[in-house]
């Protein structure tokens, strides 16, 4: 199940990552897809300045969600994110491409490299739901 949990990651432009709030609160944000994936490790890109960063670095308890929409396949993804902020860590990610979002440039201080790290999950697929462990 694990090859077609990644090729249906890799076939979708974004994901879903969740959250939890200072309060408490699940908050749910649209992102693009993981850059690298390792193992159970999903590894995504942000902006330092984002309220999520802070969210993850006070909880990192998170999710993952991405889905098909065409077909109703998905797949969520439960675990903990570690927000990866030292240049050495962040530097091997960067792409010139990404400049659009990060207009101060490669490793600077507004590009920040999330590590989710996956515990468990659900696939849905063909009216079924399956669950796993990593």
């Amino acid at each position: 199940m694990r090859p077609r949990i990644e090729e249906l990651i890799q076939e979708q432009e974004i994901c879903f990552l969740g959250s939890v709030t200072a309060v408490g609160y699940p908050m749910i944000r649209a992102m693009l897809r993981p850059i690298k994936i390792e193992g159970n490790s999903f590894y995504l890109h942000t902006n330092t300045s984002s309220s999520k960063v802070q969210q993850l670095i006070k909880n990192p308890k998170s999710c993952l969600y991405v889905c098909n929409p065409t077909t109703f396949e998905g797949v969520t993804l439960l675990g903990e994110m570690e927000v990866l902020l030292a240049e050495a860590e962040k530097q091997p990610f960067w792409k010139e491409e990404y400049r659009i979002y990060y207009s101060q440039g490669e490793g600077l201080s507004d590009f920040t490299v999330l590590k989710f790290k996956a515990a468990s999950g659900e696939h849905y697929q063909n009216f079924a739901v399956g669950t796993f462990d990593y």
